[in-house]
C-alpha cells in the first residue's frame, strides 16, 4: 500500500525534534559542568577544575549515547515481536490452505515454524540486553546528581567569596578606625564583628573543603565501579549477541533443511565459498565498479 506524504512529513518532524532536544541536553550538561563555571564560581583547586573538564565531557557522551542503546533494545524486543506475530499468522494461513492444498501449505508450515522459533529466540535476546544495559542506565541517571554535586561545590565557593569579602571589609573599616583614635566602645565592637566575621569566613572555607573532598571521593568511587559493571556488561551483552545469532543462524539452516526435504527437486541456489559468499548480482556491481573509466582512476577492491 502506498504511504502518504504527511506521514513521511510527521516522521521527519519527530525525528529532527528528537535530535534537537538531545543537542540541546549535551549542550547544555557541557556547559553547566564547563570549567568556565568553576572558574567563574571562584574555584581554585586545580584538581576540582579537571575533575569538572574531564566529567563534563563523560556525562555529554552518557547522556547522548546511552538513550541510544536503550532504544536498540527497545527496536529489538519490537522485531521479537513482530516475528512472532508474523509466525502466528503464517502458521494461520498455512492451516487455511491445508484443506484444500496439503503441498502447499508445508513450505508456509516450515517458514512459521522458524518464524515463531526466531522471534521467541530475538524476545528472548531484548530481556538478556534490557537486564545487560542496567548499569549503563543507572549510570545515565546518575548525571543529574552529579551535576547537582558539583553546583552545590559552585554554591558554597560564592558563599565563601562573600564572607571572605565581608570579614575583609570588616578588618579594613577596624584598621582604618584604630588609626584614626576613634571611641573605645566603638573599636571594641568592630573588633568583636570583625572576629565573628573572620569566623565564619573560616567555616565556610571549611565547609568548601569538606564538599571538595567529598566530590571527589564519590567521583572516583562512582568511576572505579562504572569501569568494573561496564566492563562486565560489555561481556554478557557481546556473548548474548553471540550467541543468539548462533541460533538465529541454527533457526534458519534447520528451516532450509527442512525445505529441502520436503522438496528435493527444488534447485536452491547456494552461495559459492571461492566468492566469499557474494551473491551474483553484487560480483557485477563490483567487476562494473573496477572497470577504467575516462573521468578518474581505475578503482581496484
Amino acid at each position: 500500500p502506498e504511504v502518504s506524504s504527511s506521514a513521511f512529513t510527521r516522521l521527519t518532524a519527530v525525528g529532527a525534534a528528537a535530535v534537537e532536544k538531545m543537542s540541546e541536553s549535551v549542550d547544555g550538561v557541557l556547559q553547566e559542568l564547563g570549567t568556565a563555571q568553576q572558574v567563574a564560581a571562584g574555584e581554585d583547586s586545580a584538581d576540582i577544575l579537571a575533575l569538572a573538564a574531564y566529567e563534563g565531557r563523560r556525562i555529554g557522551a552518557v547522556s547522548s549515547s546511552v538513550p541510544k542503546i536503550e532504544s536498540a533494545v527497545v527496536l529489538m524486543r519490537e522485531r521479537g515481536d513482530r516475528l512472532g506475530a508474523t509466525g502466528l499468522e503464517m502458521s494461520k494461513l498455512s492451516k487455511d490452505v491445508a484443506w484444500c492444498d496439503r503441498e502447499l501449505s508445508m513450505p508456509m508450515d516450515v517458514l512459521s515454524s522458524a518464524l515463531l522459533r526466531c522471534g521467541r529466540r530475538t524476545k528472548r535476546l531484548g530481556l538478556e540486553l534490557g537486564a545487560a544495559i542496567s548499569p549503563f542506565v543507572i549510570q545515565y541517571r546518575m548525571c543529574r546528581y552529579e551535576q547537582m554535586a558539583f553546583a552545590d561545590r559552585r554554591s558554597v565557593l560564592k558563599r565563601r567569596t562573600e564572607a571572605r569579602s565581608k570579614a575583609d571589609g570588616r578588618a579594613a573599616k577596624l584598621m582604618m578606625n584604630q588609626s584614626s583614635m576613634a571611641y573605645p566602645g566603638t573599636l571594641d565592637r568592630m573588633e568583636t564583628e570583625a572576629a565573628m566575621y573572620d569566623e565564619m569566613a573560616t567555616e565556610v572555607a571549611k565547609e568548601a573543603d569538606d564538599v571538595a573532598l567529598r566530590l571527589q571521593n564519590e567521583v572516583g568511587r562512582i568511576g572505579a565501579l562504572r569501569v568494573k559493571q561496564w566492563d562486565f556488561s560489555m561481556k554478557v551483552i557481546a556473548s548474548g549477541f553471540k550467541e543468539a545469532c548462533a541460533e538465529n543462524a541454527a533457526i534458519w539452516e534447520s528451516a532450509l533443511e527442512a525445505f529441502k526435504r520436503e522438496f528435493p527437486d527444488v534447485n536452491i541456489p547456494e552461495a559459492s565459498a571461492q566468492e566469499g559468499g557474494v551473491p551474483s548480482w553484487h560480483r557485477r556491481h563490483r567487476l562494473l565498479s573496477a572497470t577504467p573509466r575516462d573521468d578518474g582512476p581505475i578503482v581496484r577492491f
